[in-house]
């Protein structure tokens, strides 16, 4: 109940050290999304993440190095029967 509280005056304003604790949690997510951005993803992953993108089976998967950045290269049927390449860059998740 308490913690509900100070929760509730740290929404509004109201009590300093609540709205302080709200700013540890805060930063604590800030970093942990830092630290994720910061890693690679792996070739599954990309490849995990095309296939939920487009819907499709994954037929094919491997890494390449595209102008000095770590890619991969994943071909995959999509539901409408066509057969497409993607790339995922590795350290973003980007994909062209």
């Amino acid at each position: 109940m308490r913690f509900s509280i100070c929760l509730f005056l740290a929404y509004v304003g109201l009590h300093p050290a609540a709205l302080a604790l709200n700013l540890t949690v805060e930063n604590s997510a800030t970093t942990q999304l830092a630290q994720v951005r910061q890693q690679r993803l792996s070739l599954s992953e990309a490849a995990d993440l095309v296939r939920r993108r487009t819907g499709g089976r994954v037929l094919s998967a491997q890494s390449s190095n595209e102008q000095g950045r770590e890619m991969y290269r994943i071909k995959v049927l999509t539901s409408s029967g066509e057969v497409r390449v993607v790339l995922v860059d590795a350290a973003s998740g980007g994909m062209e």
